[in-house]
C-alpha cells in the first residue's frame, strides 16, 4: 500500500489515446480471449471483480493515483474524462476507506465515462446500480476516509498488479480486467483475432460430432507432456 507516489499532485490533462477504430475492434472480444493472445498485455490479477450487474468497458484508461483511502484527487477525476474513457485507479488496495460512489460515479457516467477499475473500496453500490456505470473493484465498504490528498492524475500507476500507463486501453467483462499497452494495440489484436478463429474451429468440430482427441489432440498432448512421446522441436 503506497502513500506515495514520485508524482504525487500532479495533474496531466494530455492522454495518449488510440485509433477508437482500433478500441471498438478490441471491445468485440471477451477478456478470456485476449488474455489467451498472449504478447503484450497486463491481466489484472484476483480480487478485482464487478461490483454491479453493468461489468463491460472498453477504452482507453485515464489513471489516477491516490493515498488510499482519500478521495481529493477522486473529485478532480471528471474534469478529465473523456466519453469513452475508462478510469483506473490505484487506491493501494485500502478497503476500509472507500474512495468512489454514486455522485462522482454519476458526472463520469453523464460525461460518456465507459467505466471505472479501481484498486480499492467503492460505497453507494446500489446508486452505482442504478447508473448503469460499469466499476469493477477490491470491496465495497460505507465510510469513505480523507479529502486532504496527495493524489496524482494521469500518471504510470499499478492495479491489481498490473502497470498502467495513460492511453493504454483496458478491456473488461465478468470474467476480469485486461490492459494493452497504446502502442501494442494492433498485435494484440491479431493475437486476439487467432484465438477467435481457433475457439470457432473446436466448436465446429465437436457441433459435428467430432471427440475431443479428434478436435484438440488431447491424447498425444497427454502423450508428450507424460514423456511417453518425444517432444518435437519447435
Amino acid at each position: 500500500m503506497s502513500r506515495w507516489h514520485p508524482q504525487a499532485w500532479s495533474i496531466v490533462t494530455e492522454v495518449p489515446r488510440p485509433d477508437p477504430a482500433l478500441v471498438a475492434e478490441l471491445a468485440r472480444f471477451p477478456t478470456t480471449q485476449i488474455a489467451d493472445g498472449g504478447g503484450p498485455i497486463g491481466v489484472v490479477g484476483p480480487g478485482i471483480v464487478p461490483m454491479v450487474s453493468a461489468t463491460e468497458m472498453c477504452g482507453p484508461a485515464v489513471t489516477l493515483w491516490t493515498s488510499p483511502g482519500d478521495i481529493l484527487y477522486i473529485l478532480k477525476s471528471p474534469d478529465l474524462v473523456r466519453p469513452g474513457d475508462v478510469l483506473v485507479v490505484d487506491g493501494g488496495g485500502r478497503l476500509d476507506a472507500a474512495i468512489f460512489g454514486d455522485i462522482i460515479g454519476g458526472l463520469l457516467h453523464r460525461g460518456g465515462c465507459a467505466g471505472v477499475v479501481l484498486d480499492a473500496a467503492v460505497r453507494d453500490v446500489d446508486g452505482i446500480e442504478a447508473l448503469g456505470l460499469p466499476v469493477h473493484a477490491r470491496g465495497a465498504h460505507p465510510a469513505t476516509g480523507s479529502v486532504v490528498g496527495p493524489g496524482a492524475l494521469n500518471v504510470g500507476l499499478q492495479c491489481g498488479g498490473v502497470v498502467v500507463h495513460p492511453g493504454d486501453v483496458v478491456r473488461a467483462d465478468r470474467s476480469g480486467v485486461v490492459v494493452v499497452p497504446v502502442g501494442a494495440l494492433e498485435e494484440v489484436l491479431e493475437r486476439t483475432s487467432a484465438v477467435a478463429r481457433r475457439e470457432e474451429e473446436w466448436r465446429a468440430g465437436f457441433w459435428t460430432g467430432a471427440g475431443v482427441d479428434e478436435v484438440l489432440g488431447v491424447d498425444a498432448l497427454i502423450a508428450r507432456q507424460s514423456g511417453a512421446l518425444p517432444v518435437e522441436a519447435p
